[in-house]
């Protein structure tokens, strides 16, 4: 790894923990923030649920007809049918007297098709019953209700009161009564709180992508699409995105478009983790298991339009699950495979994998219709992208430290490969690249360039009569003399045999010489003491000068060399 990416690398690394201190406080603040909003703006409506009664068919009824339906009591504040295609009818009483200024009735679920509410007039002829078709007056985004409803007129004395709904899906409510201002307030609050979130989701998402550019990591694209998609179905969920989208979208049932969502957010999801966890390289069991749930993902997106809402959920619900799984799976096989970063993806994932099974388990009717459910979706996610947040850094770390140590093998092997066994100096191998790369820089910067070749003397004769392992002590003392009297920037090489190289980048044919000589003095000394007498080394010294390749420089050195050997040995010879 070279210095400038090791640079950059390190800049990456620390953008990356300061984005997770960032976030940290922010995400407690806005996650604060919803409960505080959301708290008042759940408890100011009259509950009407808990006095009517409720009744389901198939067949489309007249009220009258509805009347005669088997009625039972709701005697609680939610109903949660689970999944269920066809027609649910409520019926209760009001007082006109006490209504006030309550007037807004509002079916807190927003899967519902065909809302019809009727009222009976007992002073009408026959007793007929009148369907109240006025909406809102409100006007303006931030003023359409998020649920549907209608505004009751004014009258007098007690009404009996039928209301209609078309259900095919997951079919809960909560039936409430408040004023219109009261309503303008909460759809107000609604859009706070979503604005909150979307400005969490999203900011993390944004940053994401400059972290993407910034350490050239796609996975962290991959994380800014899984956001993306979440935010669309809480969006879509809560039907505040609902007014912003063509008519054309508005036209599919709200279910289904929902359930489009869903098959994004574990499209998205899956494509993240599969980056994430490596598994297309490190994991292919986990990683076909995980393509196996993007293929129904993206099946269940026509099926989610064109087939009943109940058969569409169905398949929503299984792939879902099967995500959830999957996802967990692979984390827990990575880790079991030493892929440290997987814990965190484990427990971000796990805290979103929760809340999708409690709000699933609702949505089945295994749970109660529940404010904290209903909320469980986007605080579990806004923890999720906080988490993941830290799993990416953690992630990019991980593989940084990867990229660090195979650097240093790749380092190490080539070390290996142009290394001598026997003195530890450069072969020729290792020669022919640096010479090559003097050149050009001598070429370059113009300035000098030199190199000494050196033979020692006799050494045929000196293993004849000392021995081989006494001629392999003889070389290693030679290249500790090499070592010790060059710069750290020079290189010495065993180009041969008996026969070794100093490359000297900078320095001219004068300074080569001293080079040189001091080598030749230093070994003659060393072998004398430590090896025998004999122990001497011959040198051909050459300056790289216009013209010349590393073929014809190496050729005049080695022609000083035995311009020396022919002079009498133990001396230094300069090329012509």
């Amino acid at each position: 790894m070279t210095a400038g990416n090791a640079t950059q690398r390190g800049e990456a690394d620390a953008r990356v923990r300061r984005v997770g201190r960032v976030l940290s406080p922010a995400a407690a603040w806005w996650l604060l923030i919803a409960v505080l909003l959301f708290v008042p703006a759940a408890h100011a409506e009259r509950d009407l649920l808990s006095q009517a009664e409720w009744a389901t068919t198939q067949e489309r009824l007249s009220p009258s007809e509805a009347m005669a339906l088997d009625y039972r009591a709701a005697d609680t504040a939610a109903l949660n049918l689970g999944p269920y295609q066809g027609r649910l009818w409520l019926r209760f009483s009001l007082d006109g007297e006490s209504l006030g200024e309550s007037r807004w009735l509002s079916i807190r679920w927003p899967y519902f098709r065909d809302l019809r509410i009727f009222l009976r007039d007992p002073g009408a002829p026959g007793g007929d019953w009148l369907e109240v078709r006025e909406t809102t007056d409100m006007v303006g985004l931030l003023d359409m209700p998020g649920h549907p409803g209608r505004l009751l007129p004014r009258f007098a004395a007690e009404r009996e009161v039928l209301i209609q709904l078309r259900a095919d899906g997951p079919t809960a409510l909560r039936l409430t009564l408040g004023t219109l201002e009261e309503e303008r307030v909460r759809t107000l609050v609604r859009y706070t709180l979503f604005g909150v979130y979307l400005g969490a989701m999203l900011g993390m998402a944004v940053y994401s992508l400059f972290l993407m550019l910034a350490v050239r990591e796609r996975t962290y694209l991959g994380y800014a699409v899984f956001l993306a998609a979440t935010v669309l179905y809480i969006g879509l969920r809560y039907n505040i995105l609902t007014p912003l989208l063509p008519d054309a979208v508005q036209s599919v049932p709200p279910a289904a478009r929902a359930q489009v969502a869903v098959a994004l957010v574990a499209l998205s999801a899956i494509w993240f983790v599969r980056r994430f966890l490596r598994t297309q390289r490190d994991d292919r069991l986990a990683d076909r298991a995980l393509l196996g749930v993007m293929v129904a993902a993206v099946l269940s997106m026509p099926a989610s339009i064109w087939l009943v809402g109940v058969v569409s959920f169905a398949i929503v619900a299984v792939y879902a699950v099967a995500a959830v799984v999957a996802i967990v799976w692979a984390a827990v096989r990575a880790m079991r495979r030493g892929f440290g970063p997987a814990g965190y993806l484990l427990l971000g994932w796990s805290v979103f994998a929760l809340a999708v099974l409690l709000y699933l388990a609702m949505l089945l009717g295994w749970l109660p219709y529940a404010t904290w459910l209903m909320i469980a979706l986007p605080v579990g996610s806004l923890a999720e992208a906080l988490l993941l947040a830290f799993a990416l850094g953690n992630r990019i770390r991980h593989k940084q430290r990867e990229e660090t140590v195979l650097a240093q093998e790749r380092d190490r092997y080539r070390f290996l490969s142009e290394q001598d066994g026997l003195t530890g100096l450069y072969n020729r191998r290792a020669l022919d690249r640096r010479l090559d790369k003097a050149i050009a820089a001598s070429l370059r910067t113009g300035d000098p360039l030199s190199l000494v070749v050196l033979d020692t003397d006799w050494f045929k004769d000196y293993n004849d009569r000392y021995g081989h392992l006494a001629g392999d002590d003889a070389l290693r003392c030679l290249a500790r003399v090499m070592r010790a009297n060059v710069r750290d920037g020079d290189g010495c090489f065993r180009y041969g045999g008996e026969e070794f190289v100093i490359l000297l980048p900078g320095q001219a044919l004068a300074q080569a010489t001293v080079v040189a000589e001091r080598i030749r003095e230093a070994y003659r000394g060393n072998s004398a003491s430590e090896l025998g007498p004999g122990g001497t080394v011959s040198l051909g010294v050459a300056q790289f000068r216009e013209g010349d390749s590393a073929n014809t420089l190496l050729a005049r050195g080695d022609a000083a060399l035995y311009h020396a050997k022919e002079r009498g040995r133990d001396r230094v010879e300069l090329a012509h």
